[in-house]
């Protein structure tokens, strides 16, 4: 398990919000600049729970959000064949909508932290990394 509280900016591409209310499937995409300028874009299914299904009520296609709070799983099951296989899962613990009057723009990136510079090589050389 991963719990992330950096922050992440995302835009929604579609919204399904289960009949009892309590949680919010999402579609959405993220995305970052590679060393040559372009933009790489990822597509995530989360779901929001708690206080992130609050913050987020009246979400709608094309809206622009910041999560605050996630966690990220690779979860076992058994498949129907009896096999063990994982799936990927990603929660929304707290999230915000973005301000609709904001300029708008191709990428979401500019508000994204920006990958740093490789660390500083330490006086031990058998770490890898």
């Amino acid at each position: 398990m991963i719990y992330n509280t950096n922050k992440i900016f995302g835009k929604v591409w579609d919204v399904k919000v289960a009949e009892n209310g309590k949680y919010m499937d999402l579609q959405m995409t993220t995305s970052e600049k590679d060393a040559e300028g372009n933009y790489i874009n990822s597509g995530w299914f989360p779901r929001a729970i708690g206080h992130a299904v609050n913050s987020l009520k009246g979400l709608k296609k094309g809206d622009r959000i910041t999560i605050t709070k996630s966690k990220f799983t690779n979860e076992r099951y058994t498949d129907n064949d009896g096999n063990t296989k994982s799936r990927f899962r990603f929660l929304i613990l707290e999230a915000t909508i973005e301000a609709s009057d904001a300029p708008a723009s191709n990428d979401n990136t500019a508000k994204a932290s920006t990958v740093s510079e490789a660390p500083a090589s330490t006086s031990d050389d058998s770490c890898p990394w």
